[in-house]
This record gives C-alpha cells, structure tokens and sequence, in this order.
C-alpha cells in the first residue's frame, strides 16, 4: 500500500496536473451536449432480435415505473367506488361514478353502457377506458357552434351535434358496439378540482405536484394520473358485466400519453388506440405528460413498442404527427414482425384535419377495438346520437355530494410519501435491495457495467514533475454510449496492480 506521502505528491500533482502538461483529452462525453428537450428528436431504432427487445423492454418499462412514481407499485387500497343516476338512452345507459384511487384521492368519471342483451357466453363484455386529453372541461368539452360548423365543413364531423360534443360521440358508439366503456377526468378537470393540473404565469402552483420537492420523491402529475388509470382499470374490472381479460384504452394527445404509459406497466391492456400522439417529433407539452427521467434515451415510439405483442394502432393529423405512418410505424412493425404478429399494429393519419380525435379516426378506432376485443372484424360507421346536457354528467350534487375527506396536493404527498416509506420498510430484504437497484439504474441511466463493456482510449506517458511518477492520461467509457471520461493515472516502478487509490477530482 502506499504511504501517506506518496499518497499526497500523487494527489498534488494530479491537482496540479494541467499546469504541468498531464492533460486528459478534451472530453468528447455525449452527455455534455445541449440538454433534450420534447421537440427534439426521438427515433427508434428496433433491436436485431427478440431477446435483445426483451432486455431492452425490461429496463423501459422500469425506467417508466421509476419515473412515475411507480417502484414498486403501491399497494391498493378500497375503491369505495358510487355508481348512481343512470340515464338511458337509445342503445345505451349513462352512469355517474366516482371512487377513491387512493385514500382521499377522488376520481370522477361516467360509466356507459350498452342495453342490448347478450344472447351468448356469461353476459360480459369488454371494458374500455377512454382518457379525454387537453380538451377544455376535458369530459364535459362542448366545443362550441363555430367550430363545430368548422368541423362539419372540412369533413372531420357529420353534424354539429358529433361536433360539437365527440367527447360523448366516442363511449355512445362504443356502448352502443357491446362495450362498457369509462371516461375519467384528468387531475384538475371537470369534477377532479382538488388538485390543479396546470402551471400558473410559468410557476409551479402552490398547490399542486409540480415544484421541487414533488421532483425529490418522484411525485408528478404525470405519475399521479397514471395510478387513476390504473386503479380506473380495477373499477372496470370489478363491475359485474365486464370481462377482465378484454380490456383496451383509448385517448387523444395528451390522452394518448395516458394511454401509452398505462399499457406500457399493466398487462392487463389487451388493445390500445393512442390518437394523435406518437410520432418522432414533440413528446408531449404538460406537465402531465413528462416526469423526470420518463424519456431519457427513449420516446413515444418505443413506449408505443412496449405494448408489444399486444394490438396498438395510432392515429395522425396535420401536426406533430403528420409522418406517423412513414416515422414510427415502419419501425414498429420491424417490432411486431419479431413478435410475429405484423396484424396487431397500424396507423393512418389524415392531414386534411388539425389535431383531434374527429370521426374518420374514432371510425378507425372503433373497427380495431371491434376486431381484437369482440373479434368482429370489418368496418364501423358512427350514427348520430343526441347529447346529454353538460349538466346530466356531472357526478356531484345535491344529493350526492363530493366525499368528506378529500385531499388537497400537500396532504396527498405527504400521504403518498409515508405509505411508500411504509411500504418500502416492510419489504423483505432481498426483494428491498432489488427494487433499490432498479430505481438506482433508472435514476442514474446506468447500471455497473460488465468489464467488456468499459472501453480506454489511452495516450503515450506525460512528463510529471520531478520525483512523482510517470502519468497516463486517458478517457474511460462503455461501448456504444458515447461517454468519455478523462483520466490521469500514476503507477510508480514496480508497480504491482494490487493496491491503487481512486480519487475523483472536483471538476470531474
């Protein structure tokens, strides 16, 4: 081992080192360039084999759970789920319905049904979660005359009433097709108002999840709407008349992000339909939309190849997704060509339309669903339906009032955060230190690397000041990450490889 002085004259030459000509080379690390935002770009490059996706979709779907706020998945509480005020209609009821995602956090939603009887099987039929995305009211959207003439005049609607209400035209003619279908609010719309969804002036709301703190233990809006789904999920599953092992999922922009990242950590999403999101392109504008470490490496393409082999088809207008079908699609199909299930994914866009999820695209999503959940292959045309007034959805009122108990953003962290303390403590040790690695891989975006993967670039021996040893200046990385990390060793003669001194320098 060597002594305390050869410890120091090492330690202050290394210090010294650019003033006397030991000089790693300029770093050429990949991870010192510009930092990434959504609108940059995010391909997808489809792996050479099966089993290298595999590895691949493991650490994803990992770094996505970490992310959310989802490692380990907390434990479920009692839904306490109400279900009241039915309304019928022509081919299908309308329900009122709110539960508890997690204790005194309030979920809101209508539930549709179909009234027509099934002649065959148990009774039950496929579920379907339907996740509204940025429109204003997001459930109760009404987008108003002028642009529902809008609409009608550039063929995206074929009468003021599709148009102006298709957040109602979409569960009607699915309930109306055999499925029961659940349209939730996201946090902060229509009847979700303990909670804020947006950034108020650019800040982060005082009363919401997105500041500092949120960041520090992993709690997002993002993450926070993604349990909703997942606990939306158990609420379809519990209801008598649905069948839990045909379950699909649907939304528009950033309800297409619901959808992606929900099917991307519970298998349980037999079929997806994420509209007018995945491309290359921009990733998604909210808050809702992006968490910490979410995208880091990867992008709404490969979340979409996660779903893999399971049905996924995706929609495209003249926005951010204009070139889903020639960008995303192609290499997804590589993907699904693997599976050898080529079927299970498609994608058409129409650019004649600006975002939305207008009738041509929920015609599209109507046929996929029909086809992988009800196995009917073969086109779908949307009838006309009347609309219920704003007011008849609304779940709260006098009679059945919001519950007491409900939690505002500081009380729900804390509350978060002491279940998964909670739950944390109590895992056995082993299953602990797994699930530590796990979030420290996704955390760090690495994981300690096997010794064939570290590269050196080394460089011929530097002149050190007199007395101190000989020094190698170096770069260290790993194949095929573009990391480079500067390095000065110092071996004095005779040096056996037995004991060394790593020291990290402050500037890196």
């Amino acid at each position: 081992m060597i002594s305390r002085r050869e410890f120091g004259l090492a330690s202050a030459a290394l210090a010294c080192a650019p003033a006397h000509g030991v000089e790693g080379p300029a770093s050429a690390d990949a991870r010192l360039g510009a930092p990434k935002t959504l609108n940059d770009a995010f391909g997808f490059t489809p792996p050479k084999s099966l089993a290298e996706w595999q590895a691949r979709k493991a650490l994803v779907r990992e770094q996505v759970a970490v992310a959310l706020g989802l490692w380990p998945l907390p434990e479920k509480s009692a839904l306490n789920a109400v279900v009241h005020g039915k309304t019928e209609r022509e081919g299908y009821t309308v329900e009122k319905v709110h539960f508890e995602s997690t204790p005194g956090h309030v979920v809101t939603g209508n539930l549709y049904r179909p009234t027509a009887a099934r002649t065959a099987g148990d009774g039950k039929r496929p579920g379907v979660l339907f996740a509204h995305g940025h429109w204003a009211n997001g459930r109760l959207h009404d987008a108003g005359e002028p642009a529902a003439k809008a609409a009608v005049a550039r063929g995206e609607e074929s009468d003021l009433e599709r148009g102006r209400f298709f957040m109602q035209a979409l569960p009607v003619t699915l309930a109306r097709l055999g499925f029961v279908v659940f349209q939730h609010d996201m946090v902060g719309y229509a009847e979700s108002t303990a909670i804020p969804h947006i950034l108020r002036s650019g800040v982060a709301h005082p009363d919401g999840f997105a500041d500092v703190a949120g960041e520090l233990r992993l709690q997002s809006l993002t993450g926070l709407q993604t349990w909703n789904s997942v606990r939306a999920l158990d609420f379809l599953c519990s209801l008598p008349d649905v069948e839990p092992t045909r379950l699909g999922v649907t939304g528009a922009s950033g309800g297409a992000t619901q959808t992606l990242l929900l099917a991307a950590i519970d298998d349980r999403v037999q079929a997806t339909f994420p509209a007018v999101m995945v491309s290359v392109g921009m990733q998604g504008g909210c808050v809702c939309e992006n968490a910490s470490h979410l995208r880091r490496g990867t992008g709404n393409v490969e979340l979409a190849g996660l779903i893999a082999p399971r049905p996924v088809a995706m929609s495209g207008a003249n926005d951010w997704t204009r070139e889903v079908m020639t960008k995303g699609l192609p290499e997804l199909r590589q993907l699904y060509k693997m599976h050898d299930a080529e079927e299970n994914v498609a994608a058409k866009a129409w650019v004649q339309f600006p975002h939305n999820y207008g009738q041509p695209s929920r015609e599209f999503m109507y046929a996929w669903f029909r086809k992988h959940l009800l196995n009917a292959p073969g086109p779908v045309a949307e009838a006309a339906f009347t609309p219920l007034p704003v007011a008849e959805l609304k779940v709260f009122d006098a009679t059945h009032p919001r519950p007491a108990g409900e939690l505002g953003a500081k009380e729900l962290r804390a509350a978060l955060a002491k279940a998964s303390d909670a739950q944390l403590a109590a895992l056995p040790a082993a299953e602990r230190a797994k699930v530590v690695a796990g979030a420290l891989r996704a955390l760090l975006g690495t994981a300690v690397p096997a010794v064939g993967a570290v590269t050196a670039s080394g460089h011929a021996p530097t002149t050190t000041p007199a007395g101190l040893p000989v020094g190698t200046a170096a770069s260290l990385g790993r194949t095929g990450t573009g990391e480079s990390v500067p390095r000065v060793s110092h071996m004095p003669a005779g040096f056996d490889h037995a004991t060394a001194v790593l020291w990290v320098h402050p500037d890196g």
